[in-house]
């Protein structure tokens, strides 16, 4: 980009409409959403950071405005359709400021705000560049408007269970609470204050022979017909189905939430029915459980509007979702066993110490990278250092690689493609436990765990067979027939 372009980036990002798309973007993060919380003011934000974000990344990274305006369009489209993209933008925001990026693919519905970043950005080739002096008072105001977004704020957790009267009031830690009438189907703020007495067991009001108990450490509630001498479960949910990556914060700062577990109960005797009663389960980040007059239990989560609903409670299975960590594991399974077979198809034997030093580099890389990510804004000089050393690794490895492909012995060794395929089979082998496992099956995760092993291994097994048997054709064979003896 010459000097004139840089000029127009900077028209671009000083034209009244980028500098009001500003204004709002710093309005709407810092006041509006907080005064109207809901979707209207999430999405101005999308239509504001879209109209502002195509001149920005001009300027910064020195590229023409149609490559700007389709990378940004590009980039929050990733964000917003796949949790690994929202991940990554919560950690490079987190950079600047404690920040929380939602995967939400009805974001999306702002995608046409790019088109008057482009109406914007004709109109400012026409005016004159921008000197240097203008630019000391845009970019501070833009880069603080992208940056300085709204922080993360703690996930709710249900912690205590009230009986107020009629009604059953769930506290949270802070002040205040969501009562309910009605036996859990609706919810309502409630101001009075909690007593903070969380129980763990209580008896049907008029019937002390009928109890139920929570179960800690655990989403599990235990009942009782004969005054506690024996228990049976009545609700529960899988430990395999709840790990606590499943309820984690999403904290850029790597700061987990409360852990999930049932934490207090109350029981409402129901007026007019004999033995009627109603069960509510305070479960933490998870919300709450209720059981109903018939016996029903149910999972409610925390409702974006307030109160509880059973649409909010978090799925126990997302199918691709919340296996981040599998997939760094999948993709550093792979690239060790095309390592493994790059070397043993010649590149070690060519320059053994060297291509060990940059295997090592390259396989260690990617994982400090990964650390870094997620660890936030504490894993910079993780990631740093990681990126580094995958870059030194990959020039030692693609060198040795050169260098062995020239020798005549190592290229007629090597079936091309034949590494490739086995580092993809890897890959695919070590991600798909995980994958069936966030969809419900296998449902022990230890489970995936063995089986991602063993289909990870076995590319590499089929490999090395077929190597040995090419290496020795005649080993493991029986002893000649007499038809092979008369042909001999």
């Amino acid at each position: 980009m010459t000097m004139r372009s840089s000029g127009h980036a900077l028209a671009w990002l000083g034209h009244p409409v980028t500098m009001l798309a500003v204004a709002l973007l710093l309005l709407n993060d810092h006041l509006f959403k907080h005064l109207w919380p809901g979707p209207i003011t999430g999405k101005l934000s999308d239509l504001a950071g879209l109209t502002m974000a195509p001149p920005l990344v001009a300027l910064l990274l020195r590229c023409p405005a149609p490559a700007a305006i389709a990378l940004t369009g590009t980039l929050f489209t990733l964000m917003k359709v796949t949790t690994i993209g929202a991940e990554a933008a919560s950690w490079l925001w987190s950079l600047f400021i404690p920040s929380r990026v939602v995967a939400d693919p009805t974001d999306l519905i702002a995608l046409p705000a790019l088109g008057l970043a482009w109406l914007t950005w004709r109109q400012a080739t026409r005016r004159p560049p921008t000197a240097l002096p203008h630019a000391v008072l845009i970019v501070p105001v833009a880069l603080f408007a992208a940056t300085a977004t709204s922080p993360v704020q703690p996930p709710p957790s249900a912690a205590y269970v009230e009986i107020h009267g009629a009604a059953v009031v769930v506290y949270g830690e802070g002040a205040g609470g969501y009562a309910s009438v009605d036996g859990g189907v609706t919810w309502r703020g409630w101001e009075e204050p909690a007593t903070r007495a969380a129980r763990s067991a209580a008896c049907v009001q008029g019937d002390q022979q009928h109890c139920y108990r929570i179960v800690p450490g655990l989403l599990q509630v235990d009942e009782s017909t004969n005054g506690g001498e024996t228990w049976t479960t009545a609700w529960r949910i899988p430990r395999e189905r709840w790990l606590d990556r499943g309820f984690r914060n999403p904290d850029p700062q790597g700061r987990d939430a409360d852990p999930v577990g049932s934490r207090a109960l109350a029981v409402q005797t129901v007026p007019g029915e004999v033995g009627a009663h109603i069960v509510v389960v305070a479960n933490g980040p998870d919300g709450v459980a209720v059981r109903d007059v018939s016996g029903r239990w149910q999972r409610l989560g925390f409702a974006p509007d307030g109160g509880f609903s059973a649409k909010a409670a978090a799925p126990l299975t997302d199918p691709g979702g919340r296996i981040g960590e599998e997939v760094w594991a999948a993709a550093l399974a792979a690239l060790a066993a095309l390592l493994i077979g790059l070397g043993v198809d010649g590149c070690w034997r060519k320059s053994p110490v060297i291509y060990t030093i940059g295997s090592v580099l390259l396989w260690l890389g990617p994982l400090l990278v990964a650390l870094g990510i997620g660890s936030g804004p504490s894993g910079i000089s993780t990631f740093a250092v990681g990126a580094l050393m995958a870059l030194a690794g990959g020039i030692v490895v693609l060198a040795a690689w050169t260098s062995a492909r020239g020798s005549t012995q190592a290229t007629e060794e090597a079936p091309r493609g034949r590494n490739a395929l086995v580092a993809l089979l890897t890959f695919g082998g070590t991600l798909l436990p995980f994958l069936g496992w966030s969809a419900g099956w296998p449902a022990p995760y230890g489970l995936a765990v063995v089986l991602a092993v063993i289909l990870a291994v076995a590319p590499t097994v089929w490999m090395t067979a077929r190597r040995v048997r090419r290496n020795h054709p005649g080993k493991g064979e029986g002893p000649p027939s007499r038809r092979d003896l008369r042909e001999g």
